[in-house]
């Protein structure tokens, strides 16, 4: 996958998933899309989780006393 970015991830993916339910992807086309389309969820989670890290630890410098 080449480098992108959370919003053009999910731009993808929300495009993939739209040509699958409207039965506009051939058959052919169907199971890269869905390998692709997994690649992108997978990519999507660890971008989610690592910036929820960062803003953790931010926030605990902050004021340690906020961060659960």
């Amino acid at each position: 996958m080449k480098k992108m970015t959370y919003t053009q991830a999910m731009a993808r993916l929300e495009e993939i998933m739209a040509l699958v339910q409207n039965g506009k992807m051939d058959i052919d086309e169907l199971a890269g899309a869905l390998k692709e389309a997994s690649a992108l969820v997978q990519f999507c989670r660890s971008r989610l989780f690592t910036v929820d890290e960062e803003v953790k630890a931010l926030l605990d410098e902050i004021s340690p006393e906020v961060v659960e």
